[in-house]
């Protein structure tokens, strides 16, 4: 959810073109009518939700009923936009908007779209144009307008809110894509499906990883060797990191894996595979493997004081109250255990293979 999916980005691009644009009508018009702050802010947003949902056009052209959907919906919002003026902007502004974000729900819910950080930003400012489109204006509407208006502002702009984001985040985690299972991680682009040469390089990783790695079957060589835990020993498996071999920034080298993942069992630690991980953030490691082995980068990971961590974040990348964002350097795992969902490179390891091996 939190990777800008490829087909998406022009209708960001499309949004960031129309902002001079809608300012620079704004300005025109502006000169001529006396138009209260919260309006020529909506009229904005409006302008660059619709440039965004046109963007989305080209790459959608394979499906006639949402490239339509978006030709319509921007064609809309860009109009509307400039119809400020008109007597019944905020009530056509108010359904046009409500209409798009309840459409939008229903759209992701029959699985016809995945929700990504272009999606989540435009649901942001249409959230935004629509708490603009409420406020009340000095002066206008019935004497019980201004009333209506505050409560619709105070009550069901943070319902919808809600709402939208509740919905976009719990359908997300309810259907992750096939290789990005860990909320907040970032997966390194390659080819879709992997050469015969990148399926060798592949299994010599794993298996000069499986094999530098069998001493630490005994956690005991593991600390002796430098490596510690580092989270609590009480989840069902920790990563214990070598800050030697971090600091010295070896990349994918089987005899230095930065860090072990340990399952925490009734009978003790049970190696379950190595990490490698980047020294700098923002640089994914070599891939030898295409989709293989694609690195991963968890970003906007939820710590509070104490260091309980939050991996689900709220969709719109914010943390829970109390706790601080970070984000962490590219990794890459590979498991030495059967990991049936994700196989031996996966992002996580199956909670399942970690329950039977506490059972054994």
């Amino acid at each position: 959810m939190w990777d800008i999916a490829p087909d998406h980005a022009p209708g960001l691009i499309a949004g960031l073109v129309m902002l001079p644009i809608a300012l620079v009508a704004l300005l025109l018009r502006r000169s001529r009518h006396r138009v209260p702050g919260t309006v020529q802010g909506a009229s904005v947003l409006m302008a660059i939700a619709g440039a965004i949902h046109l963007g989305l056009v080209p790459s959608h052209l394979e499906e006639p009923v949402t490239a339509a959907l978006f030709v319509v919906n921007g064609i809309s919002y860009i109009a509307l936009a400039q119809a400020f003026t008109w007597r019944w902007w905020r009530l056509a502004s108010f359904a046009l908007i409500t209409a798009t974000l309840l459409g939008y729900l229903g759209y992701i819910a029959l699985g016809l779209d995945q929700p990504d950080q272009v999606a989540l930003t435009t649901k942001l400012i249409e959230l935004t144009a629509l708490g603009l489109v409420i406020v009340p204006i000095r002066g206008r509407g019935a004497p019980r307008d201004p009333a209506s208006r505050w409560a619709l502002l105070g009550t069901a702009l943070p319902l919808l809110t809600i709402v939208v984001g509740g919905t976009v985040w719990g359908l997300d985690l309810a259907n992750p894509d096939a290789q990005h299972k860990h909320a907040g991680a970032v997966l390194q682009s390659s080819n879709d499906v992997a050469t015969q040469a990148q399926a060798a390089a592949a299994k010599q990783l794993y298996d000069q990883t499986a094999a530098a790695i069998a001493h630490y079957r005994d956690w005991h060589a593991a600390w002796a060797a430098g490596y510690r835990p580092s989270g609590p020993t009480g989840a069902s498996s920790t990563h214990w990191m070598n800050q030697a071999y971090v600091k010295a920034g070896y990349v994918l080298d089987p005899s230095h894996p930065q860090g072990l993942v340990y399952a925490n069992t009734h009978h003790g630690p049970v190696l379950l595979g190595a990490m490698f991980q980047m020294k700098a953030l923002g640089t994914f490691g070599p891939d030898p493997g295409g989709p293989l082995t694609a690195w991963h980068q968890h970003v906007n990971i939820c710590f509070t004081p104490l260091g309980v961590e939050f991996s689900l974040m709220t969709p719109f990348a914010t943390c829970p109250f109390g706790a601080i964002d970070i984000s962490a350097p590219a990794m890459l795992h590979v498991w030495i255990v059967d990991n049936p969902q994700g196989g031996p490179f996966a992002i996580d390891i199956d909670p399942g293979v970690v329950a039977r091996i506490d059972r054994t």
